[in-house]
């Protein structure tokens, strides 16, 4: 299965390794790295990237004509704008080129790692290729490399409680899950006393945050998802 190709064009050299490390520890992409514009469109021209990830002002071509260009030729690659303008007509500008979303510098990795998230899944269906989404209904879904959780394509915050049940939860849908096994996972602690108790406020917690109805207790206290069809 191929891999997700992603360009991030960004003049700063510093400032793109910094990123670039970051996005090779949490996504699996083959990346293409570009300083300016124009070499930013060799590339898109070459590799077809599936996500681009732009400055707006870069030398000899700015962002939003490299946008302008990429649009031409595709409508499928998704595109977020970094930029350190906040003038409105110029990220007016970007949303008429339909972008994901536009990142204001220093970028937040938080809200960096959810653009993407939200790029993948926004992806035509043919060209999705990243399996680590694992989808609790059409329009929720958690990702179980990066540990977060998406809601109508808004990450949601869990508590790092909540994150682990989640997590175990959807590793293994086809079976049910006693207390002890999800206090163990979730606390890893041997010196906390195991507590029925724990688990059944972090369930408790948990469900609040979920579709309606998906989270289940069955007989003699154990607890699993259950997914429709």
């Amino acid at each position: 299965m191929k891999r997700l190709k992603l360009l991030y064009a960004e003049d700063e050299k510093s400032t793109r390794e910094q990123h670039i490390i970051y996005l090779k520890s949490r996504y699996d992409f083959e990346i293409y790295e570009a300083d300016d514009g124009m070499q930013a469109l060799n590339l898109y021209k070459e590799h077809r990237p599936d996500i681009v990830l732009t400055d707006i002002t870069m030398p000899k071509m700015n962002g939003l004509e490299f946008i302008q260009e990429i649009r031409k030729i595709s409508h499928h690659t998704k595109i977020i704008m970094l930029t350190a303008h906040s003038e409105s007509q110029k990220l007016l500008q970007a949303f008429d080129a339909d972008v994901v979303n536009y990142l204001v510098k220093p970028i937040n990795r938080q809200k960096l790692r959810a653009s993407i998230d939200t790029a993948i899944q926004t992806l035509p269906k043919e060209a999705k290729k990243d399996e680590n989404f694992f989808y609790l209904n059409e329009n929720t879904y958690f990702h179980m490399q990066n540990y977060d959780y998406f809601v109508d394509s808004v990450l949601v915050e869990l508590s790092k409680s909540e994150t682990l049940l989640l997590h175990l939860l959807c590793k293994h849908t086809n079976r049910e899950l006693g207390s002890y096994d999800i206090f163990v996972y979730v606390w890893n602690d041997f010196d906390k006393e195991f507590s029925k108790d724990s688990v059944r406020t972090l369930v408790k917690k948990l469900r609040q945050k979920l579709p309606p109805g998906i989270l289940k207790n069955t007989y003699g206290g154990f607890y699993r998802l259950y997914l429709k069809e």
